[in-house]
């Protein structure tokens, strides 16, 4: 009998991410690159030459997108065949088929930063807490793992959760802290994926989510005593080694 998520996996692009996005090209991606400059510059580490991973990189986008902001050994690895062919016939490169785990148990690159958006949450909670030791054991001292997870407190977490049928746990900032400590990790810091405001549409959008965010944090509050959280369907967690 087939693992059902190998079979999903397989076919990633054709029946789910086409489904969702439709076909993905450079200049689609290129569209992203102000978000993620919104989103994870911040992060970056300040030696170009410094050596990124990014873990389920899927069509190698963010992959791309760090080439063109001068990091030119950033790498990516994903277990989907058809997504990582997908990146190499758009020109994407260093990008590769892998299994993250295989390849983390074997690595001996010492990375400054990897990163994993939209993946942790494919996998159980025993398997997340072994991924986390072995991420933390390739960093280089210092280094930093980013991630991207459903947020269990998001007000629209059904939303993402849901949305894919290989989706295992949810995450809140308080949970992240809790496993990354465990792990060996030294702190964590967990941000809002809410409305990147780069844009007379986008602005409105984040200033009426603004609105709404402070609606559920004096909910929170009435209900806790405590307007503290994050209520995006989506939080960014940086895990310093």
């Amino acid at each position: 009998m087939n693992n059902y998520k190998e079979v999903i996996y397989d076919k990633y692009i054709t029946n789910h991410n086409r489904n969702l996005y439709g076909d993905t090209s450079l200049e689609q991606i290129s569209k992203l690159f102000p978000s993620w400059r919104y989103f994870y510059a911040r992060m970056l580490p300040a030696n170009k030459h410094a050596q990124i991973l990014d873990i389920g990189c899927g069509d190698g986008g963010f992959v791309h997108w760090l080439h063109t902001q001068g990091y030119e050994n950033a790498s990516g690895i994903d277990i989907s065949t058809e997504q990582i062919d997908s990146g190499r016939a758009m020109g994407i490169g260093n990008i590769f088929c892998e299994d993250l785990k295989t390849f983390l148990e074997r690595s001996e690159n010492k990375y400054e930063l990897i990163i994993a958006r939209d993946v942790l949450e494919h996998f159980t909670k025993a398997e997340i807490f072994d991924i986390l030791a072995m991420v933390r054991n390739g960093l280089a001292p210092d280094g930093r793992f980013v991630i991207q997870v459903p947020n269990g407190q998001g007000f629209f977490y059904a939303n993402i959760f849901h949305s894919d049928f290989t989706h295992e746990v949810a995450f809140t900032a308080n949970s992240i802290h809790q496993i990354a400590l465990n792990a060996g990790f030294s702190k964590t810091a967990c941000y809002p994926v809410n409305p990147a405001p780069l844009g007379v549409f986008s602005r409105v959008r984040y200033a009426l989510w603004k609105y709404k965010e402070l609606q559920l944090k004096f909910w929170k509050m009435v209900e806790t005593g405590s307007p503290k959280g994050i209520f995006t369907q989506n939080l960014i967690a940086e895990l310093v080694k």
